[in-house]
């Protein structure tokens, strides 16, 4: 709870002053790695950004923080790079899971930090609870009714289908990697590819291996591709990798 208290008191400070404490922002990047995300020729768009998990130490207190101080530190952390965002007009997706989107509902402070932060879009994977409800999951109405910006991760792997799409709750959609790889070569993919596109004209495909792959994505008016054109990186080594 302590932990929670100084994070918010660091968000206030940065938000109402613009200065880090010292020390803090070396010390939280090296926790990060992002993935980049372009258009498919070559535009990057998006940087999706995921927190590596760290070997619990003995006595370590962030070894098992609370959902909203975990997504406290993530959303800070965000905000070191948010003049690098909106002067290259990036986004900046941030996966949550149930405990972290009930984070966000529930406090005014995270929904006021992301009021600070347009930029950032809100992950869900398939395996979300009840995601196939729509708007009658109470979870993802309240997102979206504080005017959250949802995308949907790893469609295809089997947890949901289409249903999880056709409320349009949802600005982009990633496919899963082994599902695209398993049906990119097969006749129908186009005309899965279309009925996404129904309900958002923002597919992301992650696993792209080849130019030849790229253009039958091209025909298909995917959006962008994860991993393609630049790799994994360092969230500290961003600036330098994306040049």
């Amino acid at each position: 709870m302590l932990q929670s208290e100084r994070l918010k008191f660091i968000c206030t400070t940065i938000f109402t002053t613009g200065r880090t404490p010292e020390h803090w922002h070396d010390s939280m990047i090296n926790n990060y790695i992002c993935v980049p995300i372009h258009t498919l020729t070559g535009e990057l768009i998006a940087l999706d950004l995921t927190q590596i998990e760290q070997q619990p130490a003995r006595n370590n207190a962030s070894a098992d923080q609370e959902p909203e101080t975990r997504l406290l530190n993530q959303l800070l952390t965000i905000e070191q790079y948010a003049d690098y965002f909106r002067q290259h007009g990036l986004l900046c997706c941030l996966t949550i899971n149930f405990q972290l989107a009930r984070a966000v509902v529930e406090s005014a402070f995270i929904q006021r930090i992301l009021g600070h932060l347009p930029f950032v879009r809100l992950k869900l994977s398939e395996d979300f609870p009840n995601l196939h409800d729509g708007p009658n999951n109470p979870m993802l109405r309240a997102l979206t009714d504080q005017l959250n910006i949802l995308w949907l991760d790893d469609l295809g792997a089997g947890d949901a289908n289409l249903n999880a799409l056709q409320s349009k709750m949802f600005e982009a959609v990633k496919l899963d990697r082994q599902f695209y790889l398993d049906n990119v070569s097969k006749p129908f993919f186009n005309i899965l590819i279309a009925n996404i596109r129904q309900y958002t004209n923002r597919v992301i495909v992650e696993g792209v291996q080849c130019e030849i792959q790229l253009e039958k994505l091209a025909a298909s008016k995917i959006w962008a591709v994860q991993g393609y054109y630049l790799p994994i990186m360092a969230l500290g080594d961003m600036d330098a990798g994306l040049h």
